[in-house]
């Protein structure tokens, strides 16, 4: 699924594998763009973007300077492979980011313990008890209105 893409116009995931063919032609900028469900608009831009074949798990080896007003936290998934719940790439030895956040992406083993305290549990809200902080951002996610990350 996330190799080959899926989606439509308005909720689109392009697929890692055409993400690989296209970043690697030649030098890419990342935008996305979020409507919230307020109708709020907000964006991100980033000066380069590219990922590597999926022999090396789609790798996100290029992510250039952030502009927009989303914030910049992408940033942390830099050089992070890409996992899913049944590749789990994310380093974290305690469980899969991907499955404890119901997304492919590129989830980074920072803080794979369990938590510290509650102001990290957002970063975990699907499940019962807070977990994780594999990822800030987390677009292939479940979008959850305003209560969500």
């Amino acid at each position: 699924m996330y190799k080959d893409g899926f989606g439509d116009s308005g909720n689109l995931w392009l697929g890692n594998e055409k993400l690989h063919y296209l970043t690697n032609q030649r030098n890419y900028k990342l935008r996305y763009d979020i409507t919230t469900s307020s109708g709020s608009a907000t964006y991100a831009e980033y000066t380069e973007f590219q990922i590597e074949s999926e022999i090396n798990n789609y790798r996100m080896n290029k992510l250039g300077t952030h502009s927009g007003d989303t914030g910049h936290y992408l940033s942390s998934s830099r050089g992070k492979q890409f996992s899913t719940h049944d590749r789990d790439n994310d380093a974290c030895g305690n469980f899969n980011c991907a499955q404890l956040h119901r997304s492919g992406w590129w989830h980074y083993d920072h803080s794979c313990s369990y938590c510290w305290g509650s102001n990290y549990c957002s970063n975990a809200q699907y499940s019962s008890r807070c977990k994780s902080k594999c990822t800030y951002y987390n677009l292939n996610g479940v979008y959850n209105g305003g209560n969500g990350k």
